[in-house]
């Protein structure tokens, strides 16, 4: 896919990554979580929120034209809120975004990237080299620490 541009999100994107990412949720992690764990999620990607934390992190965009296909972000030295449009996935959106996210990170000092993966997630980040570090379940919702050490370019 050569159309995409990878960019810092703006707060006019604010209605786009949250619908993106609600929807994403409730069709990619579905299969995964049970229905009122997947409302949760959804819940905390209300528009408001994801205004919210964009004061608080870097957010990065992936744009396909003028559509909002991928979301990811850097709060600290956690990658946080990696979303693809479903339909899409597979294509290499979501690492990418994570190679973007990477290069940031190394540039304002990051050396050590951690997340915490969904079930759905996990096998995406471990063939981009995040290793496990512990399991955590929270209201019956699996979620896996990883980290990956950044090493220059």
């Amino acid at each position: 896919m050569t159309d995409l541009v990878i960019r810092d999100a703006t707060a006019d994107d604010v209605p786009a990554i949250s619908a993106l990412v609600q929807h994403t949720v409730r069709k990619s992690n579905g299969r995964d979580y049970p229905p009122q764990a997947v409302e949760l999620i959804v819940a905390n990607f209300a528009p408001a929120k994801v205004g919210q934390r964009m004061a608080e992190r870097d957010v990065f965009v992936c744009q396909k034209g003028d559509r909002i296909v991928g979301t990811i972000a850097l709060g600290g030295d956690r990658l946080r809120s990696l979303f693809v449009d479903p339909e899409l996935q597979q294509a290499g959106i979501g690492a990418q975004l994570v190679a973007h996210l990477e290069a940031h990170a190394r540039k304002v000092g990051v050396g050590e990237l951690k997340l915490s993966s969904s079930l759905t997630a996990r096998g995406f980040y471990e063939r981009l080299g995040y290793r496990l570090i512990q399991s955590e379940e929270h209201d019956g919702v699996s979620s896996f620490l990883m980290v990956k050490v950044l090493t220059s370019p």
